[in-house]
């Protein structure tokens, strides 16, 4: 009886060292989990998301008719331009650059849409990433990555067609990028 009563204690001794053991392994367990968990949410959450427009990057073609204004917004430029003749042109160059922590997917470039009374007479257009966009709404899949060099370039041209010259076109355009929100 007497050793059966020892084995016991031995057996209750090891059981409640097991419960003790287990329970600091599952409170170690359960605060790595919940740092883990804490890190993932707050780098979701603490992303920095900067892309658009570069304005100092902004450069006017040579033989460019000149914008009577401009304004270059982080994802909108607007400008107004007067093409005196036919073969006038005004063409610009300004980068896309992302400067934040995550690659960027640029979803859609939007243009301000012609009036009918002059859209046969000009050619709105814009080439980025070495496609060319003619009109006014264009869904568009390209990543813009992060980092030095993450740059790509928009390319624009406004040009009065060769033609009927109807005198000076007096012109207020737009071009706006869109970028998928996570």
């Amino acid at each position: 009886m007497q050793k059966r009563k020892q084995l016991q204690y031995a057996v209750v001794g090891v059981l409640g060292f097991a419960l003790l053991f287990m329970t600091i392994g599952f409170a170690a367990y359960a605060q790595l989990v919940s740092n883990d968990t804490a890190s993932a949410v707050s780098r979701k959450y603490n992303v920095n998301h900067n892309v658009g427009f570069e304005a100092d990057s902004y450069l006017q073609s040579e033989d460019s008719a000149t914008p009577s204004s401009k304004t270059i917004g982080k994802n909108k430029i607007d400008f107004s331009v007067t093409l005196e003749h036919p073969g006038d042109t005004y063409a610009a160059l300004i980068n896309v650059v992302n400067n934040g922590d995550v690659a960027e997917t640029l979803s859609g470039i939007v243009m301000t849409g012609l009036d009918e009374s002059i859209a046969d007479k000009i050619d709105y257009r814009i080439s980025y990433d070495d496609v060319e966009y003619n009109g006014t709404s264009y869904s568009v899949d390209n990543e813009i990555e992060t980092g030095d060099g993450a740059r790509k370039q928009l390319f624009i041209v406004v040009e009065y067609k060769d033609g009927e010259d109807v005198g000076a076109l007096n012109l207020d355009l737009s071009a706006s990028l869109m970028f998928k929100k996570d």
